[in-house]
């Protein structure tokens, strides 16, 4: 089989070899810091050296101001990049509150979190942030304390679509209604203290919920969570994880 790695030389290919076994054993890119301390090098700069030979000679892709942006392309240039996933990095931007507005919307990029490019089925990567969730007036719709939850940044909503709305700068995660004069911002919980906002139709729709993801605190494993889809569906029970 012809194949590009062939273009390398010793080194570049076992430079090669290990980033693959790397990205395919942690299922997203490392930082240049984590290469220098795992390859053993003296700098940055031999990382970034093997980099720029890797991505000239076609086997990788970097994604420029991105902590975890390399992707490996394939031997062949088929995208498949050895670790049969191709993954995105989101930006983290904010928390959420789910229950009382008391969780500031604040624009905060020194987080990401690595996804599979087939969660974004349907919409635009450039889109779509990640918000940390905040309390428990959405537990069940899926979304629980910690939870990562990925947005589609659009104020192009539906009735029962699950929504991060801007109120007073404060960013809240509820799922939404449409009455003649007004909105109802409504949890998804069967606890009585939580209560629905309503509210005038001049705020702000930050963006519709696509995916949940939740990460195991214990075993570091990542869950993707269903979401709950309206009331034709019938009420999920979820299990404590």
């Amino acid at each position: 089989m012809n194949t590009k790695t062939h273009k390398l030389t010793q080194k570049q290919k076992n430079f090669y070899d290990s980033l693959k076994k790397m990205m395919a054993k942690n299922g997203e890119s490392p930082t240049v810091s984590e290469l220098v301390r795992l390859m053993k090098f003296s700098s940055p700069r031999a990382v970034t050296q093997y980099l720029e030979s890797l991505e000239s000679k076609g086997l990788i892709e970097r994604r420029r101001y991105e902590a975890r942006g390399i992707r490996i392309i394939g031997e062949d240039g088929d995208g498949s990049g050895g670790v049969g996933i191709a993954t995105i990095n989101i930006p983290v931007i904010a928390s959420a509150g789910c229950d009382q507005m008391a969780v500031y919307a604040q624009r905060n990029f020194g987080d990401y979190i690595c996804v599979a490019t087939e969660l974004l089925q349907g919409v635009k990567k450039d889109t779509v942030v990640c918000v940390k969730a905040v309390g428990d007036s959405m537990l069940d719709a899926g979304i629980k304390p910690g939870d990562y939850v990925l947005v589609e940044m659009t104020e192009g909503v539906n009735e029962n679509d699950l929504v991060v709305a801007i109120i007073d700068s404060f960013a809240v995660i509820k799922k939404i209604e449409f009455a003649s004069n007004a909105v109802i911002l409504r949890p998804v919980s069967s606890d009585p203290q939580y209560k629905p906002i309503i509210l005038r139709r001049d705020f702000q729709i930050f963006g519709r919920v696509i995916d949940v993801i939740r990460l195991e605190k214990k075993t570091q494993d990542i869950e993707i969570v269903p979401l709950y889809r309206g009331p034709e569906e019938p009420m999920i029970q979820w299990e404590e994880i």
